[in-house]
């Protein structure tokens, strides 16, 4: 036992020096955590859209249809730019970017209001960006609602007492309380940033790694020998402690700069983070089994990313996807990390109330564990005595094997 945690404490020393060494990774590790989480909240910032230029084309012409608008142009969502004569002209200014919709409200909209009847009015929005759609479609909800129950309560005023409104209804957001684009997705996105990074950073570790075999017959001078496990775990421990700095810095300060969502407490955020960096320090050491070279990491986390991302459940909610998607998403680190942070810093849960986030966090630390051991024992370290036989029969053998490889013989 006591050469386990030896061999485990070189092991650990040796990862924690070729991090610092590496600017590579330092980058990876660090840089990406201080700059993407800034990058991507300046982007979203401000949250909000307001005022979005509209064009109202009004055939009613009546005192009803002038409020109407007047009340569309007094909300913070929408703002009259022009009144057209006519949807032709109304097009035209859309098609000259004068303005990103258009309400129409037709000529019979006051007969057919004043005679009980439903009321039509037409919104045409420019959906090349939703929430012009969005904006748009708030604004004239909320107006024609609070309209159609201020002329029902004058009609029912002498039947009712005081002439109150029968029902009201009031907009409280919950969480998300300035209803911000930013407040909404950064929160998932965070961890994903934490993970992206070091899945970057361990696979270069690791091509860093396979070049020096190459260029020394199949050794690493800075290979300590060690036990499987003992490797295993000692690269975690070493992300594990690089990363406490990131993670507070991610998790817990940046949502304090630009204002977001913060109902949760610095412990409980750390506690949840603890087994999603264990998790994905062995996600990453699984997945460099198909890392041959420090580059190949672009290609294989860059494209990872955006799946990722749908995964989690921030663009399209994770119960309507198919059962195949759902339980590839159950097998990703950030899925649960993500959407337990969510309800902590959003839903100021506690983290007794994301009981099932955090266990399956715990058991992703245990499969992944597994994953990372077998691809340890039995991918690598067969590949490196494979390419020690080889050069110690042919000094040349591996550099002619990478010059193939790499289309220049």
């Amino acid at each position: 036992m006591r050469q386990w945690f030896l061999e485990m404490y070189r092991v650990w020393w040796r990862e924690f020096r070729l991090v610092l060494r590496d600017e590579g990774v330092v980058i990876f590790f660090f840089g990406v955590c201080a700059v993407y989480p800034i990058l991507y909240s300046l982007i979203y910032n401000t949250e909000v859209e307001r005022d979005e230029p509209i064009v109202v084309v009004d055939d009613c012409r009546s005192q009803l249809s002038r409020r109407l608008a007047r009340n569309l142009d007094a909300t913070p969502e929408v703002k009259i730019v022009s009144y057209a004569a006519n949807m032709q002209e109304a097009r035209e200014l859309m098609h000259r970017k004068k303005c990103y919709g258009v309400v129409y409200i037709p000529r019979d909209f006051d007969m057919d209001v004043n005679r009980g009847e439903q009321g039509h009015v037409s919104v045409y929005s420019d959906m090349s960006v939703m929430f012009r759609y969005k904006n748009m479609l708030m604004a004239i909800t909320n107006v024609t609602q609070a309209m159609g129950g201020e002329l029902q309560s004058q009609r029912l005023a002498p039947f009712t007492y005081g002439g109150v409104e029968l029902i009201e209804s009031r907009q409280v957001p919950i969480g998300n309380t300035g209803m911000g684009l930013a407040s909404a997705v950064l929160l998932f996105i965070l961890p994903l940033v934490i993970q992206q990074s070091m899945l970057l950073g361990i696979g270069m570790l690791h091509g860093g790694s396979i070049e020096r075999r190459r260029r020394n017959r199949g050794y690493d001078p800075m290979e300590e020998p060690a036990c499987v496990s003992a490797t295993v775990i000692g690269k975690m421990l070493c992300h594990q402690i690089v990363y406490v700095a990131p993670v507070v810095y991610v998790l817990h300060f940046t949502p304090m700069m630009f204002d977001f969502p913060q109902n949760s407490n610095l412990l409980h955020s750390v506690a949840l983070a603890v087994p999603f960096i264990i998790a994905v320090s062995f996600m990453g050491q699984t997945l460099q089994a198909v890392v041959n070279e420090r580059e190949s990491v672009f290609l294989l986390f860059a494209f990872t990313s955006v799946i990722f991302v749908f995964l989690v459940g921030v663009s399209w909610p994770r119960y309507e996807m198919s059962r195949f998607w759902y339980t590839v998403g159950d097998c990703v680190p950030s899925t649960w990390m993500s959407n337990g942070y969510v309800l902590m810093q959003s839903g100021g849960a506690t983290l007794s109330q994301i009981v099932h986030p955090y266990c399956m966090l715990w058991l992703q630390c245990g499969v992944f564990f597994v994953l990372a051991y077998a691809v340890e024992r039995f991918v690598s370290r067969p590949r490196y005595r494979s390419w020690q036989r080889k050069a110690a029969a042919d000094a040349d053998s591996l550099q002619r094997f990478d010059i193939i490889k790499n289309g220049v013989g």
